[in-house]
């Protein structure tokens, strides 16, 4: 079971990391990014913190 959590827990900050940098070439780099890609960029980092806040959330309760 942890295996299978340690890889959505890593899943979720490959998911931030993407789609922070869709969102920083938009706003930073100035490229032109479609309004899809930018929707999808929004919702990887939403999952991408959502993975994150679950792991950390089990593994307080585990430890408990």
């Amino acid at each position: 079971m942890q295996n299978k959590e340690s890889i959505k827990f890593f899943l979720g900050l490959a998911f931030l990391g993407l789609g922070a940098w869709k969102i920083y070439e938009r706003f930073m780099l100035n490229k032109d990014v479609s309004n899809f890609q930018l929707v999808g960029s929004i919702f990887l980092v939403g999952l991408g913190l959502y993975r994150g806040f679950e792991y950390f959330k089990n593994k307080k309760t585990k430890s408990e």
